[in-house]
């Protein structure tokens, strides 16, 4: 893709130095000649999956973190087997804690008879123990290996909501891909299907270019922090604006930081996150971040409907991302976990025009009252910014000085937090922290009068540890004994030969 832009030599070297880093810490290259389709909530991706499926004639790759046994899940089940009577290869990886309700339902039970190879990330394993951390939380379908979708959407109904209920449906973003960064996907489920057993050999499939989108494909393993590297510098180099959507919000002290400092620093920083949660204690504590964000100019968002899943990010009307990442630890550090980030005039403005409706179904926090307590507001008019009318954006060039030294202190001042440590607590968030002090109590009190609900767990823990401690050593200890019987047998008939 020519960008008349980078045509200068000056120009062109900072451009290939920032894809240098941005590959760097992506620990992705970035990858052009593809063509990307945003879909939007499960109207848009449950058919374009379902559709994908049908037209499959040679495999069809699944890595979700949760497959639901309710009437979408059997849906996909049914899409599936029909594809296994054509004959069509299907590679099926589910995450153990993830699904853990389905695989004891039984439900892959009938995919294995039909032919199709099915795993569990991170199974239940005594000899290898058990965690609830490090879990595959990617949502990745991969057809014929030439078409690939990335999301935040799980195979289950909760998406598409209880219409006899009247509870309407989750809000989230994922993307179909094709073109060459679908090798790189294909290269991720490998990755992830290899780690729990037998590899899969795949012989190599070139791509041919589909479109004019350059894209990156980010495939996070635990402790690797790729996106956790890629968000902290998007955060340090916007210039513009930077809009966050993230659904289990729990940002580090360093990832907060440079927020702030972007704030500061006049970018348009937004972040938008669910009112409540499917899971009600992340929603609390994220609420306990809001007052330092809100101080440096951060503009804070909540979601009005039941929920919004999604996990997606735009900055400068040129860069988007979306993904299965949350802005927290889990994602960052412990999770298998996929996203794509995108350098594109077009889909950045599609994300900002979606993002400005999203807030349209949103409420802002504000800072209110002599104690500038965060509270809520009725949604801003807000007008879409120039991007989106004229898609016109700012050279990058090396003319001003004085804002490439605010962006390197804005970087200096993220790394600092390391070393600052965290914050003080405001008394605006005494009400959140209450809610978590009442439950600890409660937690308390109940171990106190009935000490056996941790004995028991604890007792239990220590033992599958010790036993998979001691079954550990005894697989090393047999695996060095057959080392050395193998080097002995191989040593012996040359010694022979050698008297001979």
């Amino acid at each position: 893709m020519t960008d008349n832009r980078f045509s200068d030599p000056g120009t062109r070297s900072i451009r290939r130095l920032a894809d240098q880093a941005f590959a760097r810490s992506a620990g992705a290259p970035l990858t052009t000649g593809n063509d990307v389709e945003l879909l939007f909530d499960s109207t848009q991706n449950f058919p374009a999956w379902l559709n994908a499926i049908a037209q499959a004639s040679e495999s069809v790759m699944v890595e979700m973190y949760l497959f639901a046994n309710d009437d979408f899940g059997r849906q996909f089940q049914d899409a599936l087997l029909q594809r296994l009577a054509a004959g069509v290869k299907v590679f099926l990886l589910y995450d153990a804690v993830g699904s853990w309700r389905t695989h004891f339902s039984r439900f892959f039970t009938p995919l294995r008879q039909a032919g199709a190879e099915v795993r569990a990330y991170n199974p239940l394993d005594i000899t290898r123990g058990f965690s609830l951390l490090g879990r595959n939380h990617r949502k990745l379908i991969i057809t014929d290996r030439r078409l690939a979708f990335v999301s935040g959407l799980c195979i289950s109904s909760r998406w598409e909501g209880d219409p006899v209920s009247g509870q309407p449906p989750w809000r989230d973003t994922g993307i179909r891909l094709s073109g060459p960064v679908v090798q790189e996907a294909v290269a991720a489920f490998v990755d992830s299907w290899n780690s729990v057993g037998p590899a899969l050999p795949l012989p190599a499939l070139p791509l041919p270019e589909h479109g004019h989108v350059a894209a990156r494909l980010i495939a996070t393993t635990p402790a690797t922090a790729h996106m956790m590297r890629l968000d902290l510098m998007i955060a340090s180099v916007a210039r513009r604006s930077l809009w966050l959507t993230d659904a289990y919000f729990m940002g580090t002290s360093l990832y907060l930081t440079a927020l702030k400092e972007a704030a500061k620093d006049g970018v348009d920083v937004r972040l938008l996150v669910p009112r409540s949660s499917d899971i009600g204690w992340i929603a609390t504590v994220s609420r306990t971040l809001y007052r330092p964000l809100l101080e440096a100019g951060v503009r804070v968002f909540e979601w009005n409907g039941p929920m919004i899943h999604a996990k997606t990010a735009v900055a400068d009307g040129r860069w988007a991302r979306i993904g299965s990442s949350n802005l927290n630890l889990s994602s960052w550090f412990a999770n298998r976990e996929l996203d794509v980030a995108i350098e594109d005039d077009g889909i950045a403005a599609e994300m900002e025009f979606k993002f400005l409706r999203d807030l349209d179904h949103a409420t802002e926090i504000v800072l209110k009252g002599h104690r500038r307590r965060p509270v809520l507001s009725q949604p801003r008019d807000l007008e879409p910014p120039p991007i989106i009318r004229s898609l016109i954006h700012p050279s990058i060039t090396a003319r001003r000085a004085s804002a490439a030294a605010r962006q390197a202190l804005r970087i200096s001042d993220a790394l600092g937090a390391v070393v600052r440590g965290s914050r003080a607590v405001e008394n605006s968030e005494a009400s959140a922290f209450m809610s978590i002090g009442i439950v600890l109590l409660a937690l308390a009190l109940l171990i106190g009068y009935f000490p056996y609900l941790v004995a028991a767990p604890l007792a239990v823990l220590l033992g599958i540890s010790g036993i998979t401690v001691a079954l550990r050593a005894l697989g090393l200890y047999t695996a060095r004994h057959r080392k050395h019987r193998d080097e002995e047998e191989h040593d012996a008939p040359s010694s022979g030969s050698e008297n001979e």
